[in-house]
């Protein structure tokens, strides 16, 4: 049983061997027989794609042969035109060098010419230069002899005679035939006269402004600078110092032109002005107290003539003095300021963090604290001035002096004159416009002052100021005394500020408000200020009067 087991299984498990077998070759006959069909059609397909790209390529390869030829012949014409311009412009180039070689040869030949010309020119001048000290030198000896011959023809009488007639028409200083004359041949409108002056703020001088007086003999540079205590430098006198000395020499002049029109002889004259000033209106601490709480005027006079004719003519000097007019109120006043906007290039940049403007800020807050603190101890500064009139006829340079002293070692004399058609002889600045002079720099002052305590940087600030003097009025002879009737003889006070300043309008305009409101000239011309006038006759006088002037105080504005 067993035996015949065994053989069974081994005939049926080599029966499922043969039909595994026989199986397997089946598929894979199957497999290779779809396989090969399926690569025939790829085959075709990829031989009509690749015939497609080799078409493609070989139009590509035409469009671009036909691309380059079109390009290599615009290239070509495109560098025969730029050759072609090229050779245009080296011509013209060529042309024009040649030109500016012709011009400069001729430019050259035409230098050296004018260069032989002025040489001639210099070698001619030196030679005339040469004559004429030649001929100076002979004038000199020839003035020399005819001198040792006049010396020996004439005695010394006879020169004083001569003087004498020189000076005939000359009353204390004043020529009283030409102020006549002029009276006569001119006709009313023509006696007034515009004085006008202009006034230039400095940022980095030790003064903080001038202005430039004309007169016959050349001009005047007048200095002026604020005391310390109100933030300048005090290297000058100051603008408060101007204005009561030409308050003073106003009324010296008008009182001797009346003497001399009225054939009246002066030995010597002489005034002490004084003006008085609030310093808490100027700091701005109160706003509406008085600004000036005093004006006098003392004159001292020298004379052997009538004492009633010159009390007379001092009560009359005192209705007419164009100074003394002008602190009563009595002037037209106006006011123009034009404001500019700073550029970045005009900008300035101050050195001290406690300056600007020219202005000390620190001493200013100082003296501010300190007139606050004191009150009426420090409220009211004076100042004094002291001159005299030159009332000899030796035409000297100016009728009236007087010595200004602004700090403890520096002082300055000024003098003034008049016009020639006025009696002098124009070889000093007039009084008026010193006291132009004054009224303007103490205004730009203030426009300085209020801008910095505004914290406003100004870069540019000038002012240009005028006044109308009638003369007609001035040297009257009829004035009723007993007449209230004030004579303007100053009128139409102007001024025209300009300044720069990167602030606003809003601001610029308050600056100028408060200037306006602290300035002593448009505070005098709209408000009348407290006078005291005296007469001196022949008294003895002081060492004050004969021009020891010392100034009492330098806190003036």
């Amino acid at each position: 049983m067993s035996e015949s087991q065994s053989n069974a299984e081994n005939f049926f498990s080599d029966l499922s061997d043969e039909t595994s077998q026989s199986q397997s070759s089946v598929n894979y006959s199957s497999y290779s027989s779809v396989n090969t069909t399926q690569s025939t059609t790829e085959n075709t397909t990829n031989q009509s794609n690749f015939d497609k790209v080799v078409d493609l390529l070989n139009n590509t390869s035409e469009l671009i042969k036909d691309i380059d030829t079109k390009i290599q012949k615009e290239a070509n014409n495109n560098i025969k035109e730029i050759s072609r311009i090229l050779v245009t412009v080296k011509n013209e180039i060529l042309q024009k060098t040649k030109q500016l070689k012709k011009d400069k040869g001729d430019l050259k030949q035409k230098s050296k010419k004018k260069v032989a010309l002025l040489k001639k020119k210099v070698r001619k001048h030196k030679n005339e230069k040469q004559e004429i000290v030649k001929l100076k030198e002979e004038l000199f000896k020839e003035n020399n002899r005819l001198r040792k011959k006049l010396k020996d023809y004439l005695s010394e009488d006879d020169v004083v005679n001569i003087a004498t007639d020189l000076t005939k028409n000359w009353i204390n200083h004043i020529n009283v035939q030409k102020i006549q004359n002029t009276l006569k041949n001119s006709q009313e409108n023509q006696l007034i006269k515009e004085e006008s002056i202009h006034l230039q703020w400095f940022f980095n001088k030790r003064h903080q402004f001038e202005t430039v007086l004309f007169h016959n003999k050349g001009k005047n540079i007048i200095k002026a600078d604020t005391p310390k205590s109100i933030g300048g430098h005090g290297s000058a006198p100051t603008p408060i110092e101007m204005i009561t000395y030409s308050i003073g020499a106003q009324f010296t002049q008008t009182f001797v032109y009346l003497c001399s029109l009225r054939n009246l002889s002066i030995d010597g004259c002489y005034v002490e002005s004084i003006v008085q000033t609030n310093m808490k209106r100027i700091l701005g601490i109160e706003e509406n107290e008085p600004l000036v709480t005093m004006v006098k005027v003392t004159l001292a006079v020298q004379t052997k003539s009538n004492q009633e004719k010159i009390n007379e003519i001092f009560e009359q000097a005192k209705k007419i003095c164009p100074a003394l007019n002008f602190i009563r109120g009595t002037i037209n006043c106006k006011s123009k300021t034009a404001h500019k906007k700073s550029g970045r290039l005009h900008q300035r940049k101050e050195k001290n963090k406690h300056i600007l403007n020219n202005i000390y800020l620190k001493n200013v807050k100082k003296y501010h604290h300190k007139v606050k603190k004191q009150g009426i101890r420090a409220e009211l500064k004076s100042s004094v001035v002291h001159g005299s009139w030159e009332c000899d006829n030796a035409l000297k340079a100016g009728q009236f002096k007087a010595i200004i002293s602004y700090s403890k070692r520096e002082t300055e004399i000024w003098e003034v004159d008049s016009l020639q058609d006025f009696g002098g002889t124009y070889n000093a600045p007039t009084i008026s416009q010193l006291f132009l002079s004054g009224i303007g720099s103490c205004y730009l002052s203030q426009i300085a002052l209020a801008a910095s305590m505004n914290n406003v940087r100004l870069d540019e600030l000038s002012l240009d100021c005028s006044l109308d003097v009638d003369y007609s009025k001035y040297l009257s002879k009829e004035i009723n005394i007993e007449s209230n009737e004030l004579l303007k003889t100053f009128d139409n006070l102007a001024f025209n500020v300009k300044l720069a300043s990167t602030a606003s309008e809003k601001v610029l305009k308050l600056v100028d408000k408060q200037a306006a409101n602290k300035c002593l000239g448009i505070y005098m011309a709209n408000n009348s200020v407290p006078l005291s006038i005296t007469l001196k006759i022949n008294e003895k006088l002081d060492e004050k009067y004969l021009l020891e002037s010392k100034k009492e105080s330098c806190d003036i504005m």
